[in-house]
């Protein structure tokens, strides 16, 4: 069975992992909304003896959907009966409209994507040359 996403799919999970880095022990599964490139990204851990979970919708769309899925706000069961700590949060691109996402709710923000007027752009990381500091040819 194999794993399919495209290029802006992959752009947020590296931004979903700087966030909930697996160093700390976070492990990251996801699944397709069936609207669009909407998607709920669901990560865990176990930490000191009980287990934290987190999902984080994200969405692509000018502004966030309202209600919120069910599948974001429900709390998983957990398969060894330990209780489990759950939250979750958004993550959309920056100058999305958020003013329906309720109080308490994690908001991130995308570096990668940008809404610009009424398009969603790439943010491009600046080119670091410059001509007062020209390319060293080897010697």
């Amino acid at each position: 069975m194999g794993f399919s996403s495209d290029i802006m799919h992959d752009f947020v999970t590296k931004e979903i992992r700087a966030i909930y880095s697996s160093y700390d022990g976070w492990k990251m599964s996801s699944q397709p909304l069936g609207n669009g490139y909407d998607t709920v990204v669901s990560i865990e851990r176990r930490n000191g003896g009980h287990r934290e979970s987190v999902k984080v919708l994200v969405t692509l769309g000018k502004s966030v959907p309202f209600p919120l899925p069910d599948e974001l706000t429900r709390a998983d069961p957990a398969a060894d009966g330990t209780v489990t700590r759950h939250e979750y949060a958004v993550m959309v691109p920056a100058n999305a409209d958020v003013s329906s996402v309720p109080a308490g709710v994690r908001i991130y923000t995308m570096k990668s994507f940008a809404f610009k007027d009424k398009e969603l752009t790439w943010v491009k990381k600046p080119v670091r040359k410059s001509e007062s500091a020209p390319v060293k040819s080897p010697a």
